[in-house]
């Protein structure tokens, strides 16, 4: 039986000192029906990671290698320029920071497989810090599970995102003419968007086990996004889609709104002026605001 091509993306946006262990880790699956795309955004790093792609220039996975002259300044643009690159049935986004099991792309490939209305499968995440310590990354659940898309928009993406990381998840290449691309306009929650569109397409699947090696770095991109304020309006434009598109009910919104202005504007945000925009943002008033601070105090005082 003929094995389906698999396209890998390793889209580099920052430095080179995890890029050769993500290359390798790629090079090293048990499944080796692939093609592999790297895309460079313009690494910051006086060419060390051109340096350490060029060593497997010539490789036979390796489909294409490109460097932007100027950064794309997106993340999910690169995304995109890696799709329409693809030749693969499947498509893996390998991020270059991040590595894995040898069995990864072997078994999402074969969950995919025998799964033909499943759109997306995902694995475990792995979590580590920069000294290689195991951290946690929230319950993703001890065994299997395939969920019909709209429940899996419903029961995981509501509050975050069940796909944790981008390296965990294959998907169907078909399944992309399906879907509008509203991940492309995003700067920070543009996975969130992109996995809630794709589960709109089919099923998603989960394999417990932790194949996936997702690597936490203490000033990345999406802390820095948080802090200013861009994840909490592009949450809130999400939010208005999950509601608008029937995936959550009028009390499921509002409780989502609550819990999340406390826990990522009220505790988060320091700056007075920003935390007032984001108030306004998700439509909270005054008094709102007023009880929010009633139950931080309530909290203190019976913590």
């Amino acid at each position: 039986m003929n094995q389906p091509l698999v396209s890998v993306i390793i889209p580099n946006y920052c430095h080179a000192r995890y890029l050769d262990e993500r290359i390798q880790s790629v090079l090293n699956q048990t499944y080796q029906n692939f093609e592999l795309i790297i895309l460079d955004d313009c690494s910051p790093d006086n060419g060390a990671s051109q340096e350490v792609i060029e060593r497997y220039r010539g490789n036979k996975h390796i489909s294409h290698i490109v460097y932007n002259e100027q950064n794309s300044g997106s993340t999910f643009l690169q995304w995109n320029k890696g799709f329409e690159l693809s030749n693969g049935e499947f498509i893996w986004i390998a991020e270059s920071d991040d590595s894995c099991d040898t069995l990864l792309l072997e078994s999402l490939v074969n969950c995919l497989v025998a799964n033909p209305q499943a759109s997306v499968a995902f694995c475990r995440t792995i979590a580590f810090n920069e000294n290689g310590y195991n951290t946690q990354v929230g319950y993703q659940g001890d065994s299997d599970v395939i969920y019909c898309g709209k429940q899996f928009i419903h029961d995981k993406m509501r509050q975050g995102t069940g796909i944790l990381n981008a390296s965990c998840a294959v998907f169907r290449k078909s399944k992309l003419y399906e879907i509008k691309g509203l991940f492309k306009t995003f700067k920070a929650s543009g996975d969130r968007m992109f996995w809630i569109e794709m589960a709109e397409t089919g099923d998603v699947i989960f394999s417990a086990q932790g194949l996936n090696k997702y690597r936490s770095h203490m000033n990345n991109s999406t802390k820095t996004f948080g802090l200013t304020g861009v994840n909490q309006k592009e949450d809130k434009i999400i939010l208005d889609y999950l509601y608008n598109k029937k995936h959550i009910t009028s009390k499921e919104y509002k409780s989502c709104s609550k819990i999340y202005v406390r826990v990522h504007i009220f505790e988060m945000i320091t700056d007075k002026k920003l935390k007032q925009e984001l108030y306004k943002t998700w439509n909270f008033s005054k008094f709102s605001q007023i009880l929010l601070r009633l139950d931080a105090w309530k909290r203190k005082i019976f913590a």
